[in-house]
């Protein structure tokens, strides 16, 4: 999935998942975003609270 916009709605449906305690590889096979998209995004998640 190289180079794929992600919508809006995909992010808030990451968000959604990283609460709930999924990990990255769980958000990945959900076809949301890749495996180090979704670390970094935990990352910006968990410094902005």
């Amino acid at each position: 999935m190289a180079r794929r916009s992600i919508e809006m709605h995909e992010y808030r449906q990451a968000l959604m998942r990283l609460r709930q305690g999924d990990s990255e590889r769980e958000i990945a096979r959900s076809v949301l975003m890749g495996r180090a998209k979704a670390a970094r995004f935990r990352e910006l998640a968990r410094e902005k609270g």
